[in-house]
Parts: C-alpha cells; structure tokens; sequence
C-alpha cells in the first residue's frame, strides 16, 4: 500500500484546526464569547504591546484594511479597544486596548495553557517541547 505525501502546509493547517476546536471547547467554560477569545484575541494581542494604526495591523496580519476596520469596529463596539485621533493627521486613529480587553487576553492565555496541557498530553512532554522549540526557530 502506498504511503500518502502530506505537505507541511497541510500539516499544520490539520493541526491548527485541531488547536482551534480545542480552543473552542475551552473558551465555552469562559466568561466571555468563545468567537472573541478564538478570533479576536490575534488582534488584542498585537495590540497589548504597543498601538497600531488599522493600516499597520491590515499588513502585520496579512488581511484587507476593509476587513480589519470592521474587525476593529466589532471590538471598539464590545468595549475591547479604543480608537483615537492622531493629533497630526487626523483620519489615522490609533488602536488601544482596553482593561476589559486586557481581561479577554488573560482569559485567552488561560484558554490556550489548557489546550497546550491537552496537546502535550497527547503526543508526550518531549514531543511537544521539541515542537514548540522548531516553531519557535527563525523560518525568515
């Protein structure tokens, strides 16, 4: 029998799918949207250590400033970030994250411990340190 070839794309897509649903799983035990702890943190955490105009994160996060706006405005409306003016120009509006945005990461962070608890207890300490170790390596 033939063995099947998987790509390293189609690996890793396998198993971040894999990590979202886990995610998901997880992020239902939370006090807040299980869609906000699993999509919208990739934003909040880009956010947390510095500010960003929409334009700046549209490119860090490879998406269409259309799609980051509403993005922005989704989580400006659920009280996550704060925009405000440049004071030189005008239409750039600078993205801070709110306290209650800060909780949402915390929460996150403790969505994500578990589900790499889970990770590692599936495929051994080792294993899983040595996984974290490649990803962690420079790809560039």
């Amino acid at each position: 029998m033939e063995e099947k070839y998987f790509d390293l794309k189609f690996l890793l897509l396998e198993k971040l799918n894999l990590i979202e649903e886990l995610s998901f799983i997880e992020a239902k035990k939370e006090k807040f949207e299980s869609n906000d702890i699993v999509t919208s943190t990739r934003i909040l955490t880009l956010i947390q250590n510095g500010t960003f105009t929409s334009s700046e994160l549209a490119k860090k996060l490879n998406i269409s400033r259309q799609a980051i706006h509403k993005s922005i405005n989704n989580l400006c409306s659920k009280g996550y970030l704060l925009l405000h003016n440049e004071e030189t120009i005008k239409k750039n509006k600078h993205i801070y994250i709110t306290e209650k945005g800060k909780e949402l990461l915390i929460c996150r962070n403790n969505v994500m411990k578990k589900v790499e608890k889970t990770v590692e207890e599936k495929i051994g300490k080792d294993d899983f340190l040595k996984l974290k170790e490649l990803l962690k390596k420079d790809w560039d």
